[in-house]
């Protein structure tokens, strides 16, 4: 039945709605789309989409996630192009949601907010420029986004350049002679590959780890967040290792950038890690301020020292550390996803890939990057789809799954209960098509209210054993609050006898080694 179901799944990805077909990355996409003289410029058929338009001469064409969005490219310019299934949401649904962004002024200066006809079409225009990052080579600060709508679609116009558009020839051209049509070709999506563990400038120590945990060949591994660790008390950890009589090899815990300077205790959380026999999964995330977002900075060269100091700890520490930067970045709650940088998912490339910069720099040869989105869009329009956030092979070692059980505490806006696989069947067998990487479930947890908690956990310990391409999951062992201090969701794991029993149960049955053995 499971197998019948993967093929199931499969197939409709393949033939659904979103026509992605998942090739290999040799497999060509010239066919997808055509380019024609057109005097001044070129003209530019999307066969995937069904659309055409005028753009500059001599622009690259990237269609490697054409199932998502196009994506053209000059020296000075780039435009991305999304065809977006509105269905109910009205168009200015779609367009006031996706520009929220712009409420933040402290970072983005609206330049023209307005509706515009040309070519027969009823154009939303909006215009806004931000400060030039010192950090990202040839940034393309200054921003146009046209939104057109046709029967249940809207067409996404984006651009991007490093100067005013106006001095760049404008941007009428680009609709003047837009049309569109029903789509002939199907669409591709790349496949990301899987570095070969020999390419990776790991020590010993880590490549063991990586070959004992992430090879194809290795077994399933629990891991815990315990909230507890971060401020160094394991009692709460050393009970449940006790009574289940098993031990957690991966320990997720969360930094911040606390400062422009150094992390407070870094050192002392990887070293106090070491000694209970733990590799940290090791979380980078980025926090709100109110003067502006911090991604911004970060790439202005104000957090420098900070990752200068942050990356060189965890070289000097020199064993294996499983480090997740910037997690569930297509979730509009994260300062560092798009739709609180301007619509642009390059802002979170370019602070990968610079983050990425200051380990190599430090000779780090004991880190493994998970590049870990959320399980859905929020939103869920494709400028926002997790692969227009993928930084390249050569910078995800594994990919991160998570979903989350969140009960019906939030009832009243469309919270429901869903079942282990509700939340990951479809998404394993996606990301399977998608990812070489080996995947793991960063963190995971099912809340209470709203169903059978522990036959929930049964069911995952039960169904989990047929997903072999998930390496690792980590069991988010907490709480989230109401805004009046209650306990909205209880993701705690010893809630009640039972539930501590049938953890007990479960993780004897699987295969409880020693991680720095």
């Amino acid at each position: 039945m499971k197998k019948f179901l993967a093929v199931f799944v499969l197939l409709g990805m393949i033939l659904g709605t979103t026509g992605a077909a998942f090739a290999d990355t040799s497999a060509a996409t010239s066919t997808q789309y055509s380019l024609t003289d057109a005097g001044t410029y070129e003209l530019f058929t999307n066969y995937v989409d069904g659309y055409s338009l005028n753009i500059d001469k001599g622009m690259n064409v990237d269609m490697r996630y054409s199932s998502v969005g196009t994506i053209l490219e000059s020296a000075n310019k780039r435009i991305e192009i999304y065809k977006q299934y509105i269905g109910n949401t009205s168009k200015s649904g779609y367009i006031n949601y996706s520009n929220k962004f712009l409420n933040n002024t402290n970072d983005h200066v609206t330049e023209y907010n307005g509706v515009q006809n040309i070519n027969g079409y009823s154009v939303n225009i909006v215009v806004w420029h931000r400060n030039k990052l010192a950090r990202v080579t040839n940034d393309k600060n200054y921003y146009i986004c046209m939104d057109i709508q046709q029967g249940n679609y809207c067409y996404t116009i984006m651009v991007k350049a490093t100067e005013p558009i106006a001095n760049l020839g404008g941007y009428t051209y680009l609709i003047n002679n837009f049309s569109t049509f029903a789509p002939t070709k199907p669409a591709y999506m790349r496949v990301a590959q899987k570095i070969d563990i020999n390419e990776k400038n790991w020590n010993d120590e880590t490549k063991a780890f990586y070959q004992q945990y992430f090879s194809d060949e290795a077994d399933l591994t629990w891991g815990i967040f315990e909230p507890d660790t971060a401020g160094f008390d394991y009692t709460m950890l050393n009970y449940y290792e006790s009574y289940y009589d098993y031990e957690f090899p991966i320990l997720l815990n969360y930094s911040e950038f606390d400062n422009t300077y150094k992390h407070p205790n870094l050192k002392q959380r990887l070293d106090a890690a070491y000694e209970h026999n733990k590799v940290l999964e090791l979380t980078l995330q980025t926090t709100w301020r109110e003067d502006g977002n911090m991604i911004y900075d970060i790439l202005d060269g104000q957090y420098d020292e900070f990752l200068r100091d942050y990356a060189q700890v965890i070289a000097d520490f020199g064993h294996p550390v499983l480090f997740r930067l910037g997690n569930e970045m297509n979730g509009d709650w994260c300062p560092y996803s798009s739709y609180n940088t301007a619509r642009d998912p390059l802002m979170y490339k370019e602070f990968y890939k610079y983050v990425y910069s200051f380990f190599e720099k430090a000779g780090a040869q004991n880190v493994i990057w998970i590049w870990n989105p959320n399980c859905d869009s929020f939103p869920n329009f494709n400028w926002n789809n997790e692969m227009m956030y993928y930084p390249g092979d050569k910078y995800v070692d594994v990919v991160g799954m998570t979903a989350y059980n969140t009960g019906t505490y939030y009832a009243s806006v469309g919270e429901t209960w869903k079942e282990f696989d509700e939340l990951y069947e479809g998404l394993y067998y996606e990301y399977c098509a998608k990812f070489q990487q080996p995947l793991m479930i960063t963190e995971f947890s099912s809340a209470s209210m709203g169903g059978d908690k522990n036959q929930w956990v049964i069911n995952m310990f039960n169904t989990i054993k047929d997903y072999d391409r998930i390496k690792a999951a980590v069991w988010w062992d907490g709480c989230d609050w109401d805004a009046n201090g209650n306990v909205a969701r209880s993701y705690f794991m010893d809630e009640t006898p039972a539930l501590l029993d049938i953890f007990k149960k479960y993780l004897k049955g699987s295969w409880d080694r020693d991680v720095y053995a």
